[in-house]
């Protein structure tokens, strides 16, 4: 029972989500994140229950909600649940609502590396054969012709596509220079010739369409036949206060259009996977530093050399 001036699970849940809805407000985080966030702490307090003390929570407590939502997830899914938990817990102890820490012991351990890469081999392929990216390009239209060459020539994911600058596309010297907007490393691509002949078959394409565009949409290489945004995301709360979110992706719906017309039917496999097919087929170079270049990954702590290149 807890006792006056105790933190509850309860409490910490609150003061963990004002948290980190202020970091949504202020841009610091996606708006997906917090309803991620929210579900974290809602299987949190489900398991514990609402007045359970923080400090009374035992490693072998840990080691049962470890256990209790993973049968029918993928060990990728658990490792993210394992890891929002600590992450509240050390959040708990780091803002001084606890004066100790809540140890976690191997008890709140994510699941080991080898786990993860087999439950991805298990899970099948999600990325595409040079044969499947062809047969695609032959069946869509101008401008999603030139998303998935920018998907597989650069790593472009779904909503890098829907917020590129026409400013940041160099067509007559076939350059990309467009910071990753997930995490703000910078990324440059040369552009193959294929992909700068779409682009251009995509701009005489989109300027032809007399829908005026949404100021938000302003100055981007791409729109859709309304002038809004591809890719558009709604935060919003439902009667009971649940956070959500209301997700428009014609990027996704262009794709599984032309998908069905290939007759391609693969669980999990869809815009995205060109990134992947990008990374994958890119790391067969042997030369993964410019790999990760194009593509906008976030350089290793220990690679001191990114800070110079």
């Amino acid at each position: 029972m807890k006792r006056k001036g105790e933190l509850s699970v309860a409490d910490l849940a609150n003061r963990y989500l004002a948290f980190k809805d202020e970091k949504r407000r202020n841009g610091e985080i996606e708006s997906a994140t917090f309803v991620e966030y929210y579900r974290d702490c809602e299987l949190f307090l489900r398991f514990f229950g609402k007045n359970r003390p923080v400090l009374s929570i035992t490693r072998e407590d840990l080691a049962n909600l470890r256990a209790y939502p993973a049968d029918g997830w993928n060990v990728v899914t658990l490792g993210n649940r394992i890891g929002a938990v600590r992450s509240m817990l050390k959040f708990a102890y780091d803002q001084e609502l606890i004066d100790r820490p809540v140890r976690f012991g191997d008890e709140l351990k994510r699941p080991a590396q080898r786990l993860i890469r087999r439950s991805r081999a298990k899970a099948g392929r999600r990325h595409f054969l040079a044969k499947e990216i062809r047969d695609l390009l032959e069946c869509v239209i101008p401008p999603v012709k030139a998303m998935i060459l920018l998907g597989i020539n650069c790593g472009l994911g779904n909503k890098d596509v829907a917020n590129l600058p026409a400013s940041s596309v160099d067509l007559e010297r076939g350059w990309l220079d467009y910071p990753r907007g997930k995490t703000g490393v910078d990324r440059r691509c040369p552009l193959w010739p294929q992909t700068v002949a779409a682009i251009r078959a995509s701009n005489a394409t989109i300027s032809k369409q007399r829908a005026k565009r949404d100021p938000s949409a302003v100055g981007l290489l791409f729109v859709t036949r309304t002038g809004v945004l591809c890719v558009r995301e709604k935060y919003q709360l439902s009667k009971n206060g649940r956070p959500a979110i209301v997700l428009y992706d014609s990027i996704t719906s262009a794709i599984e259009r032309g998908l069905k017309k290939v007759g391609i039917k693969i669980k999990g496999l869809g815009f995205y996977g060109l990134r992947r097919s990008c990374e994958t087929i890119g790391g067969e170079t042997s030369n993964q530093v410019a790999v990760d270049h194009i593509v906008g990954h976030a350089p290793r702590a220990s690679d001191k050399g990114s800070v110079y290149r």
